[in-house]
């Protein structure tokens, strides 16, 4: 299989290291979780996958799509979704933010616009809530709005931080079996960073658990 994020020798931290020389490969169309007690670093170790942190030492490697060009990743925060905006907006529009260079001078969705975004809709099963309230929807119908958000622009990677907390059951039955088909059907590698190990599990063909400064196998 083809490595997709490679870390190596990868150390970080601020006054003292938060994780040292950390060396760990995913492949291309894994599902991986990833768990560990809090303040060990799972958050950290998704902030430096994504560019967002600079190690203290080592690399990390992303591959590169058929243009040379380093893969897109999309990433869900923490308790993103249980967040309201201070205004009024459809998931049509808070998807199309995602592709907004795509929209020409007058940044008017044109029909190609439109279909990506049905396509990203129809990928997370929210279709028919395209025009509604992003608001007034629940934690779980947001998440699957915010991931669409995501989806539109083709990602390689799919990263979550707890994507279970604060939505009741039936949410995370249906997030993760979207999840699962994104993974098996649309080949897109995902990782999820999760306290409730004993619901996720069945989802994942790796585990791996961050733990005295080090990211092991479980």
């Amino acid at each position: 299989m083809n490595k997709i994020i490679e870390l190596k020798d990868l150390s970080f931290g601020y006054k003292s290291d938060l994780l040292s020389n950390v060396n760990l490969s995913i492949n291309e169309g894994e599902f991986v979780g990833i768990t560990g007690d809090n303040g060990e670093g799972k958050t950290t170790l998704l902030k430096l996958i994504l560019g967002q942190l600079k190690p203290n030492q080592g690399d990390i490697v992303l591959a590169k799509d058929s243009d040379g060009k380093k893969i897109t990743v999309g990433y869900l925060e923490q308790r993103l979704s249980e967040k309201n905006l201070s205004f009024s907006i459809t998931p049509m529009e808070i998807i199309s933010l995602n592709i907004y260079d795509e929209m020409g001078f007058f940044k008017i969705p044109n029909k190609k616009i439109k279909s990506k975004v049905e396509n990203a809709l129809s990928m997370v099963k929210m279709t028919d809530k395209k025009e509604y309230d992003f608001n007034k929807m629940s934690g779980g119908e947001k998440q699957r709005i915010l991931i669409a958000k995501e989806l539109v622009s083709n990602p390689k990677i799919l990263i979550f931080d707890e994507p279970t907390a604060g939505i009741d059951v039936d949410s995370k039955k249906i997030l993760f079996s979207i999840l699962e088909h994104l993974n098996k059907m649309h080949k897109i590698t995902i990782i999820v960073v999760t306290h409730e190990m004993d619901f996720c599990r069945p989802y994942f063909s790796r585990v791996l658990r961050v733990k005295d400064k080090k990211v092991v196998e479980e």
